[in-house]
Order: C-alpha cells, then sequence, then structure tokens
C-alpha cells in the first residue's frame, strides 16, 4: 500500500468548527491516557462536513472507529516506532512544510479572502481629492498641502469645491472629484486607498493618507447593496455615425420595441438590426458584466431589469439609443464558492504583502521585539558600493546584538549570513538608494522571516488545528507502520495461514455461471469472406476455423475469455450464440463474436481468487487484532459526556 496516499486519506479534508462543548473534557481513556472531546470532534465533523448530524448513531459508529484507530496508536507507541531516527525525520520535514504555508494562509490568506468577501457585498459611490508628488519636490509638500486642505474641510467648506480647485486627478476633480460607484477588490495598488473608503459611514470623509500615488481624501457619498453581476443582451441604434445625424433613430429603436412587445425574438432583432458591430452577430449578447464597465445609465437600466427575459424600453446614453434584455442576474457567489478565486486574487496583488507585514508587526508585538539600532548603522558605515555586487565579500566587524524576539536573541552575524546567502536579494537592491536605504530594506525583509519562522515554532501550542493536524499525520504515520507490520505483511507473506482462510471459506470464493466466448478478427474487406468465415464457425470450433482460413495467411485471428453471466451485456447466455459481423477500421477488416458454451458455479482456486482472499484474510487479522488490543488496552468511555455530544 502507498504511504503517502494511506496518510493523506487520512487528513485531507479539514473542516474547522469551533466546539460548543469543553474541548478539554476527557470522551475516553486507553490504558489511562485521556482523549479529549475536541479531538474526537475534529475528526468526526472533518471527515463527514456537512453529513455530521451529531445523532446518536453517527456518533457511536465514529467513536468506535475512533476507538479502533487510537488502539492501533497505542500498539505502535509501544513497539517504540515513533523512536526511530527515520520517523522523527519524516515527521520533522513534513512539519516544517506545512508550517511554512500555514501561519501565512491563516493569519493572511484567510483575513484577507474574509475581509474582501466581506466588503463584496456593498458597493459604495465615492468621491476623492488627490494631491500628487511632484517631480523634483519632496513628499512632504504633498502631505502639507493634503493637511491644510483637510482643515479646510474641517471648517465646513464644501468637500467638492475643493476638488474642483485642488485635486490632481483630472478625470474627476471637475465633478467634484465623484469617481461613482466601486466595489471591491479594488485593483493592485489601491488597497489602501480600498481600507480607507471601506471604514467610512455615509457622508463621511477620510484623513490625508497616503499611496504611491499621492495623498488622497476620500469621501463616501452613498453605499447600497452590491449588484453583482448580471448577463444581458442589448439593440443599440446610434444617432450619429461619423457625427452626422441618422434620420428617425428614435423612431427606429421604437418601431423594434413594439415588435418585441409583439413577440418578435429579440436575437433575431439584434442581429438585423443592432448597429453595435461586435454584439450584434450574436443576437446582442454582451456577457456577465458588473459596475463600473459601462455607461452609469446603461448599468443602471440592465441593473433595475426585475427578472430573467424581461427587456428596457428604448433609453439614451452617450452611445445612442438601447434596449437591454436581461438573461440572468446569478447574484454574489457564496464565500466557499469564491474562496479560491479570491485567494489567487490576493496572491497577485499588493494586499498580500501588506498583510504579510501586519503579520510581522502582531509578532513583534506579541513577542517583545526590541532593535539595536546602532549595529546597524555600525555595520553600515562598514560597507562601500560593492554591495551591490557579487564580489562583495562582509567586512570585518565586531559581533553584537542586533535584536530580540521573546527570549530569543539575533546577532547581527546572523543578518551578514543572510546577506551572504541571499545574493539575488541583495544585488536587486534598487542601486539608486543609499547604502543605509538599502541595508534597512533588506533587514526588514530578514526580520519578516525570522519573525515569521519564529511563529511557526509554536504553531502548536497558538492554534488547535495545526495541533491536531499534525498529530493527525503522527498517527497516521504510526497507524501505517503497525498496520503493515501486525496485518499487511502477513496477510500477504503468510502463505500457510493464507491457504488455510481459503479453505475455511471456499463458499465465498466461486465462479459464477460463465460463458466462454471467442472474439474473431478477421484481417480482410472481403465481407463475403468475413460472412463465409462466421458461417463456418457456427458449428465448428476456433482451432478447426484456424486451420482451414489461414492456409495462405494470417487472416483470422481470435482470443477467448471467460465471461460471467452478469457481465455479458452485448450477448446472451446461450451456447452457440453468436453477434452479429461488425465492420472495423471503416471495413478494412470485421469482428464477430461466438458463445463457443456455458459453464456452471464452480470453485475458484486460490490462484484465481488471490486478491479477494488476501483482503478478507486483512479484515479477518485486523478483527482479531482489534479484538486482543482491546484485553491489552482497556478502553473507557465518559458515557455522561458522550451523551452531551448527541443533539
Amino acid at each position: 500500500m502507498n504511504k503517502l496516499l494511506f496518510i493523506l486519506s487520512l487528513i485531507l479534508l479539514i473542516n474547522l468548527n469551533s466546539y460548543s462543548q469543553d474541548k478539554d473534557a476527557t470522551l475516553f481513556t486507553i490504558n489511562g491516557e485521556s482523549v479529549p472531546v475536541s479531538e474526537f470532534l475534529y475528526i468526526y465533523q472533518k471527515n463527514l462536513g456537512d453529513k455530521a448530524d451529531f445523532s446518536k448513531n453517527s456518533l457511536q459508529e465514529y467513536l468506535d472507529l475512533f476507538i479502533n484507530f487510537k488502539l492501533k496508536v497505542q500498539k505502535a507507541k509501544e513497539l517504540k516506532l515513533d523512536t526511530t531516527a527515520s520517523f522523527k525525520r519524516e515527521m520533522a520535514g513534513y512539519r516544517e512544510q506545512l508550517a511554512k504555508s500555514y501561519l501565512v494562509d491563516k493569519e493572511v490568506n484567510e483575513r484577507m479572502i474574509k475581509e474582501a468577501y466581506d466588503r463584496m457585498q456593498k458597493d459604495l459611490k465615492v468621491s476623492h481629492i488627490l494631491i500628487s508628488f511632484q517631480p523634483n519636490q519632496p513628499e512632504e509638500k504633498a502631505e502639507m498641502l493634503a493637511d491644510s486642505i483637510y482643515g479646510l474641510l474641517n471648517s465646513g467648506q464644501s468637500f467638492q469645491e475643493l476638488a474642483k480647485k485642488y485635486s490632481d486627478d483630472k478625470y474627476t476633480s471637475g465633478n467634484g472629484g465623484d469617481l461613482g460607484w466601486v466595489t471591491a477588490m479594488l485593483p493592485s495598488g489601491f488597497y489602501e486607498f480600498e481600507n480607507e473608503i471601506y471604514k467610512l459611514k455615509k457622508g463621511e470623509y477620510s484623513k490625508p493618507f497616503k499611496t504611491q500615488f499621492g495623498y488622497h481624501i476620500v469621501k463616501l457619498d452613498n453605499e447600497r447593496p452590491a449588484r453583482g453581476e448580471i448577463e444581458a443582451s442589448h439593440i443599440l441604434i446610434r444617432p450619429t455615425v461619423n457625427n452626422v445625424p441618422v434620420p428617425n433613430a428614435k423612431v427606429k429603436i421604437d418601431s423594434i420595441y413594439n415588435l418585441l412587445k409583439k413577440g418578435e425574438n429579440f436575437v433575431t432583432l439584434a442581429r438585423e438590426y443592432s448597429d453595435d458591430n461586435k454584439t450584434a452577430p450574436k443576437g446582442g449578447y454582451l456577457g456577465f458584466f458588473g459596475i463600473n464597465k459601462y455607461d452609469p445609465i446603461f448599468e443602471d437600466k440592465a441593473f433595475e431589469l426585475e427578472k430573467d427575459g424581461d427587456y428596457t424600453k428604448p433609453f439614451l446614453t452617450s452611445v445612442g439609443w438601447h434596449i437591454i434584455k436581461r438573461m440572468s442576474k446569478p447574484g454574489i457567489k457564496s464565500y466557499d464558492d469564491l474562496k479560491r478565486t479570491l485567494a489567487n486574487e490576493i496572491n497577485q496583488n499588493d494586499r498580500y504583502e501588506i498583510g504579510r507585514k501586519a503579520l510581522t508587526e502582531k509578532i513583534k508585538k506579541e513577542a517583545g521585539y526590541t532593535e539595536n539600532k546602532d549595529a546597524l548603522k555600525y555595520f553600515t558605515g562598514l560597507l562601500d558600493n560593492d554591495f551591490y555586487t557579487f564580489k562583495w565579500n562582509a567586512p570585518k566587524y565586531n559581533d553584537m546584538f542586533l535584536f530580540k524576539l521573546a527570549n530569543q536573541d539575533y546577532e547581527l552575524r546572523d543578518f551578514v549570513n543572510f546577506l551572504k546567502n541571499n545574493q539575488r536579494e541583495r544585488m536587486g537592491t534598487n542601486k539608486s538608494r543609499t547604502l543605509t536605504e538599502a541595508v534597512n530594506s533588506l533587514f526588514d525583509t530578514y526580520v519578516e522571516n525570522e519573525c515569521i519562522k519564529f511563529e511557526e515554532m509554536g504553531l502548536e501550542n497558538k492554534y488547535d488545528d495545526f495541533r491536531f493536524l499534525m498529530k493527525e499525520y503522527t498517527e497516521g504515520n504510526l497507524l501505517f507502520e503497525v498496520m503493515e507490520n501486525e496485518v499487511w505483511n502477513k496477510a500477504s507473506k503468510d502463505s500457510t495461514g493464507l491457504q488455510n482462510f481459503f479453505d475455511m471459506n471456499r463458499e465465498n470464493y466461486l465462479w459464477q455461471p460463465r460463458a466462454e466466448v471467442v472474439e474473431y478478427t478477421i484481417n480482410s474487406n472481403n465481407k463475403k469472406l468475413a460472412e463465409k468465415i462466421k458461417k463456418y464457425a457456427k458449428s465448428k470450433t476456433s482451432d478447426k476455423v484456424i486451420n482451414k482460413f489461414n492456409k495462405k495467411g494470417n487472416i483470422v485471428n481470435f482470443k477467448s475469455d471467460k465471461i460471467e453471466e452478469k457481465d455479458l451485456t452485448d450477448m446472451k447466455f446461450e451456447a452457440g450464440y453468436m453477434t452479429d459481423l461488425e465492420s472495423l477500421d471503416n471495413g478494412n477488416s470485421y469482428m464477430f463474436k461466438k458463445v463457443e458454451n456455458t459453464l456452471p458455479i464452480t470453485q475458484k482456486s486460490l490462484d484465481d481468487a488471490k486478491g479477494y482472499v488476501i483482503a478478507d484474510y486483512q479484515e479477518y487479522l485486523e478483527s482479531n487484532w482489534i479484538k486482543d488490543l482491546k484485553k491489552q488496552y482497556p478502553v473507557k468511555v465518559n458515557e455522561q459526556v458522550f451523551e452531551s455530544l448527541v443533539k
């Protein structure tokens, strides 16, 4: 049995639920060792998922299985299978691999996926004032101007008027900074902007905040439940072509609308009359779209349609006259349906790095991070521009304390080793930065990495699900080892025991009624010859058919097989029955089948049934083994705790 597949089958489905019961209460003991209710609930809910109904029968079934599992693990521990060097090495490797992704997934990805999904539930109408960074001017100047505008807002001046006067966003300043309706997730680079707008209540404006584009002040003008996406088609009649007015454009769209009301087909009318060259050949089909893709008037009319199949009255936008038909409106997908998509977007978005840095700051705070700034300043003073090249060698330096996380000290030499081992990051540093800026940036990366590693060391103490997962993988490995020794190897290698088991259970290994089927293939495109061979085979054996027709070449081939009656899908269970002649390879060959004879129920030999016998023998050995384990390791179930789980 494949060990990896065996372990993965135990831990693949992970369902992390909270437990309403006292998670430290003992559900049962094995040989005096307690098993808490939380561990059982984890395994129960993980494997059953939505089918975990907490009925007494369901809980009892899983409790029995779980006790058997724990008995086998107890035996493995008694045999000290968990103390071997290879076992410890494998566990350490697995933990390292799991921990690398677990913490960031838990603290960054999960939090950000949930945050993004919650924000997607509403659309926001937003205005902003942008004070952009100007070339050859310090950022402080933009900051000072943004602060002064914020002061004017606080004194009661109009946001729209200040946007018109000061905003550097040329696309929105003319209309008072109006950005229209937006919804999460905003594109990469706008995460801080998104954070600010989703903090606000209707009518509020933010303090100035910085993005890569400059300083912003944002105002929440309105909010509504998110529109999501709609699937629609449209018919367009343009009122002008090449700036030349089209006479009767309104009359034309009205006549199309009247035809729709009379029951004419929307697709046919769109193909015939629509001026949208991209969608007309597709019957006006636009596909799915959300907010901010089309003219606001167009979007409003589309989302006002109440039912699939409804269409609008003719209306005018800057493009022309439209009629929109709603095809479907699926609404916002569930969290589970969107989770994978959001995760992929987040991992390619600036918010991932921002989230990772926020996690680092959280770890630093909890671990009482302290730093020796003088040590970094001292080391930077020893560097020259070779630092940016592959030729760089660390200068001679006095080692000293650099920073601390809880009780763990990090020395200057640790950071120097990081610089040596991460040549690509060092050489990729922006050379326009000063050495101080370059070293500080690399130091931040180093501290971030070490904070994540530091937190990973204590995952079992902080996260129940990680502890359970590691315990499950460890015990799954032990189970594999002990099952291989006590059951699987015995069943496959104990030939005497296997034969005895077979002899005692012969009635379980019988051939059901079978047909001996001969399949003939005729390597010729001569249909008359094929029919002649088939006619001859009706009353003759395969050997005689071959002897008669293969004297001058390999004209006929055959293969024989014994097939149980229940598997004869295209034939009768009747000696002499023949299928029709079937053309193969575009008439270049032919095939037919014949039931040569039928066989009654017969006894299988051990070789015939070996796979089934081994599986049954394994089950037999395991059943007896569990009985012995229960005698060896007494099991006591706390019935009161068990009953408290039943719903």
